[in-house]
């Protein structure tokens, strides 16, 4: 197979000017094609994946979503398989064809040095935040951890321990589905910036499961967990807002699933219309509780 190798002739007067590409030398018995892959030559091709990094079940299961949802696409990426057979790259695509049962076609590179396994996967992660940046969101880091949590909030994970993680399609739709988290993203961001004591994550992913139930309350709500203003003693909000500060003086580790227990605690305190510190119990271990 010959490669190729960007070479600029780009002049520095003349900016526009396409480089051209040079062909390099070939590299011997290295072959890529295009291959359709079905579930039975996936199972074949896994009998030679005896040299590999142990399986990530969650991202096996992250393929199988987005293979039975039709959002896999032809992206350039490649299973790679050495001059011997052995799978190099490309064990969770091939498992989750197996476990999916969808065919699908997909770059394949084979007669490899089993060596070239080192340098893989070597490089910077392309994030949902990176994908939501190039789709010219704002806020696109806190936009994409927000949207990780009401996902992992929606499919039952109401602690955020991360058995599953969303694929960055399953994101990608959800915020077509919910214009709405870029508001919420906002919101978490200008609450930070006054009231560092929450992850901005979870306030923008309370803000939406909140506003799906009172949008107005929750905007009062949250404008007042930020600034603190004209609470009197005992107010469920204000006594988040202690709860929060004493555990972070305190040096107390609390996950973000505690956090958002927390914050749904008070909400619901307010909205219950109860305002002793006895009944709203808002403790560093809260139980997760559904917003009402």
């Amino acid at each position: 197979m010959t490669t190729a190798v960007v070479h600029s002739t780009r002049p520095a007067a003349d900016p526009f000017t396409h480089p051209k590409l040079v062909a390099a030398p070939a590299v011997v018995d290295v072959k890529a094609e295009f291959v359709v892959i079905t579930p039975d030559v996936a199972r074949d091709m896994l009998r030679r994946n005896t040299h590999n990094r142990p399986i990530r079940q969650n991202r096996v299961n992250a393929n199988v979503r987005m293979m039975l949802a039709g959002q896999w696409d032809v992206n350039g990426e490649a299973v790679k398989i050495a001059h011997d057979g052995t799978i190099l790259d490309g064990q969770h695509r091939l498992l989750a064809v197996v476990k999916s049962g969808v065919t699908i076609t997909t770059l394949v590179v084979t007669g490899l040095p089993l060596k070239a396994q080192d340098t893989m996967d070597g490089g910077a992660k392309r994030t949902a935040g990176d994908v939501f940046a190039l789709r010219g969101e704002h806020n696109s880091a806190i936009l994409a951890s927000v949207a990780r949590k009401v996902w992992l909030w929606d499919n039952g994970d109401k602690r955020f321990s991360a058995g599953e993680s969303a694929t960055t399609p399953e994101l990608n739709a959800l915020l077509d589905a919910n214009p709405s988290l870029r508001r919420s993203a906002e919101i978490a961001v200008r609450v930070y910036h006054s009231f560092r004591y929450i992850p901005p994550s979870v306030v923008g992913a309370a803000h939406h499961l909140t506003s799906r139930i009172a949008a107005d309350e929750a905007v009062w709500f949250f404008q007042r967990l930020g600034d603190g203003a004209e609470l009197p003693l005992r107010h469920p909000v204000l006594t988040l807002r202690n709860r929060v500060m004493t555990d972070k003086d305190a040096k107390r580790d609390v996950s973000d699933g505690r956090h958002m227990a927390q914050v749904l605690t008070a909400w619901n305190a307010v909205r219950d219309g109860k305002t002793s510190l006895a009944a709203i119990k808002i403790a560093a271990d809260a139980p997760a509780v559904d917003p009402k």
